[in-house]
């Protein structure tokens, strides 16, 4: 579990540093990314062709508290 979480960070590590990740307004789209999921990568470019998609943050994943 230590190691999906520690590809996790660096995945979004390299995307906000290869990008030059500026901070979002309130209601911009998200940038494209890719990111590692439980059915491979993810890439949300991809999905939004399917239609829209909903991007969630949940900080406590993983933690012990």
């Amino acid at each position: 579990m230590m190691k999906k979480l520690l590809k996790a960070a660096a995945v979004a590590a390299a995307a906000l540093l290869a990008s030059n990740a500026a901070a979002l307004e309130v209601g911009a789209p998200a940038p494209d990314f890719t990111a590692p999921s439980t059915h491979g990568e993810i890439v949300l470019s991809q999905l939004l062709e399917k239609g829209p998609v909903i991007l969630a943050y949940y900080y406590a994943d993983f933690t012990s508290g």
